[in-house]
């Protein structure tokens, strides 16, 4: 899917939906804190129980307000986590179709980025704060990219995980923490981030996209457990038939929660705010409490 079809089936979605009645709910601003349970066969035993908080797609704009971003912040730490995974798309900003390299920064850009960052000010966690950029950061220009990594750096300790892994270490046993650009970016590159690793250890990749199980397989690369976003959950959910839109090419396999392949277990969450249009349905935003096992 290109990025014009994406935004243009996306336009139309949303002005079927904001025709269809009932569809508009609250549901968007009832936050839920989900909790589950990942087994890792080859995890060691030090990092049995590790809590990793998984909060994704801010989307800080117009219609996504400060105040649930800092509700969704608050909900995270009442659960103490060890490690806190931000996957992406922080604000709106632009839908312009062209690529980040041609996109200028906007001015309410800035404003956003600062409400964002402000209202995940409270977090915190022993093993540290990691993050990824999601299509929409990228889409809003290099501007708004280095505003992002470097405030939310400076405010709140994020450690940008940009094609690149780090070593995560409990007395002498180890796994690794990866991250990649959006799998829609050029600059995406799973095999930079999983250079000079062994296949043996234990890794766990924070990639917006949950498509990045596509470069995954054909790059026959061994990770344990990938965290993402990007999906909504749908945002806009039917029973029985799914979501009408899902920006994936692999249609509702991804939509949200636990989807497994072979050996490696991927977890979308239905993440915190919401684009296009101010909905959701069927599809509450969550903030997402993993423990490993």
């Amino acid at each position: 899917m290109t990025r014009r079809e994406f935004i243009v089936n996306g336009f139309r979605a949303g002005v079927v939906l904001l025709g269809a009645k009932g569809v508009y709910n609250t549901s968007r601003y009832q936050l839920r804190l989900k909790k589950i349970t990942l087994l890792v066969p080859a995890l060691p035993s030090s990092f049995k129980g590790l809590k990793i908080a998984l909060l994704s797609d801010f989307h800080s704009s117009l219609i996504v307000s400060e105040g649930l971003i800092s509700t969704a912040a608050r909900i995270c730490m009442q659960e103490r986590p060890d490690l806190i995974a931000l996957t992406g798309d922080f604000i709106t900003g632009t839908n312009e179709v062209g690529g980040s390299a041609k996109v200028k920064m906007e001015k309410g850009d800035m404003k956003y980025i600062n409400r964002c960052v402000d209202a995940l000010s409270t977090l915190s966690a022993p093993m540290g704060i990691y993050g990824v950029l999601g299509n929409h950061d990228f889409w809003s220009g290099q501007g708004a990219v280095d505003a992002i990594c470097d405030s939310f750096t400076k405010k709140i300790g994020v450690i940008w995980l940009r094609n690149m892994s780090v070593r995560l270490q409990r007395g002498d046993q180890e796994i690794y923490l990866l991250g990649v650009d959006d799998y829609w970016e050029k600059s995406c590159s799973l095999l930079d981030a999983y250079i000079a690793l062994e296949a043996e250890v234990v890794k766990i990749l924070l990639s917006h996209n949950p498509d990045i199980n596509i470069e995954i397989e054909a790059l026959r690369k061994r990770i344990d457990v990938v965290l993402s976003g990007h999906t909504h959950g749908g945002q806009v959910v039917f029973p029985y038939i799914g979501s009408p839109f899902l920006p994936s090419t692999a249609g509702q396999k991804y939509i949200s929660g636990l989807v497994k392949d072979g050996s490696r277990q991927t977890y979308i969450t239905n993440g915190v705010g919401n684009n296009m249009v101010p909905m959701r349905y069927n599809c509450p935003p969550e903030v997402v409490m993993i423990t490993l096992s």
